[in-house]
């Protein structure tokens, strides 16, 4: 189908049983262009309410964004979409609706739990009345299970132990086009392996009733913070993104919201980039803010910690045990040298328990067969040995997509010597 969305345009739909309600639509707006700040900005309601907007962060390519409807009756629904000429750019004249799909997770579903917790996040609005129309806009929401909260109050240890056991924490992370504050360009690169900004914006605690026993939510300066804001569309937490580095706050200020769908687990024994591999249109979209924002060297110098054009970079995904939190950087061989991605800073290195990604800066010019080796080192002293599984290398294309990750694969067992450890070396022609 080839639907031209302009001033208002239906679409109706059957649910076969009650429950969590979504919808994917395969959109694009022609004449827009991420890279250069534009974009079309759609209305979504359902049976005339629950109103969001939809940011075609991917402009004239069709690109499916996924919605949550919330809790919807069985039988016969109505969806209507409209441009709002006010918040779009003035090339946004249509939008091109090339495939709609629709559905409903069951209340006895197992994953019904992750839907009916996905939060309703209100826009950004520090520069604009929606500045997620040119910047930092949210594109994805993703989940997963945490390990037993430690924090679980229990006088009695043994039963502090046993309630941790029984419940069950789900942790909403949202992705967004970028960041306008905190970390810079080579910073997000060197110690995160991606130019988006990815953070956990709501986590909620549930005992073996599925009855709440805590809510939380990540403020400003990355404080945990107690969740005491409203709920929409039955069971939703409402959250307002605020700041410029992805932080978000109960207390709702900006008229206009999205309804990310939980588009899946973190996928598992995978970082938490493993998510952007699944939906490719995710990199380009951060590439073309990034270009556009950020002053990037002319022919990329790997000598120098300045931001180069994102497809200049060998985007490196690890995977450690819970807990093997270590400062490390990572280094790619080509030829006879090695080229690093912290350059031997410690601030610089990748640490934390979400920190398995890096990005190395690789010389104009080198491709994916002249990678020769993939290797790690410590910058700071440990412990005890770190082990630490490579998952994915790859460049970008010349459209900033993911290209086929290398045939890279390897475990690197880590000390505190500052050596080079090799996690993969390609073998010699003829072995």
């Amino acid at each position: 189908m080839d639907a031209i969305i302009a001033d208002l345009w239906e679409h109706r739909f059957a649910l076969a049983f009650p429950g969590e309600a979504w919808v994917g639509l395969t959109l694009a707006a022609p004449g827009t262009s991420w890279a250069r700040g534009e974009t079309a900005v759609l209305t979504l309601e359902v049976d005339g309410a629950r109103r969001q907007e939809l940011v075609l962060a991917a402009g004239d390519e069709p690109t499916e964004y996924l919605r949550l409807l919330g809790p919807l009756p069985a039988g016969p629904h109505v969806l209507r979409l409209r441009i709002d000429r006010a918040l779009s750019a003035p090339s946004a004249r249509t939008a091109v609706l090339s495939e709609i799909r629709a559905g409903v997770v069951s209340d006895g579903d197992p994953a019904a739990p992750v839907w009916r917790h996905a939060p309703i996040l209100h826009y950004r609005n520090v520069d604009a009345p929606l500045d997620g129309v040119s910047t930092d806009t949210p594109l994805l929401l993703f989940y997963r299970e945490t390990p037993p909260d430690p924090d679980l109050p229990a006088d009695d240890p043994a039963e502090r132990s046993r309630a941790a056991a029984e419940c069950r924490t789900l942790e909403y992370h949202a992705v967004f086009s970028h960041e306008d504050g905190g970390t810079d360009l080579t910073g997000l690169l060197a110690k995160w392996g991606h130019t988006t900004d990815i953070e956990w914006i709501y986590r909620v605690v549930r005992d073996p009733s599925g009855g709440i026993t805590r809510e939380q939510f990540q403020g400003p300066g990355h404080r945990t913070m107690p969740f005491r804001g409203d709920r929409a569309w039955g069971a939703h937490p409402v959250l307002q993104a605020t700041g410029r580095h992805g932080m978000v706050t109960d207390r709702v200020h900006c008229p206009f919201r999205t309804a990310l769908a939980p588009v899946l687990a973190q996928p598992e024994d995978e970082p938490r980039e493993g998510v952007l591999q699944r939906f490719p249109w995710v990199y380009r979209v951060s590439a073309l803010e990034v270009v556009r924002q950020v002053t990037l060297e002319a022919v990329a110098t790997p000598d120098t910690r300045l931001a180069a054009d994102p497809r200049r970079y060998l985007f490196l995904q690890w995977k450690r045990r819970p807990g093997d939190v270590c400062a490390l950087e990572a280094a790619v061989r080509v030829g006879d040298r090695w080229y690093t991605s912290a350059w031997g800073r410690a601030d610089l290195a990748f640490r934390g328990p979400d920190a398995e990604s890096t990005a190395v800066k690789l010389p104009a010019g080198a491709s994916e067969e002249a990678i020769a080796a993939i290797g790690l080192r410590a910058v700071a002293a440990l412990a005890t040995p770190v082990k630490v599984r490579l998952v994915r290398a790859f460049f970008l294309d010349d459209a900033y997509r993911p290209r086929q990750s290398l045939p890279a694969r390897g475990t690197a067992t880590v000390d505190g010597r500052k050596t080079w450890v090799t996690a993969w070396e390609r073998a010699e022609p003829g072995r």
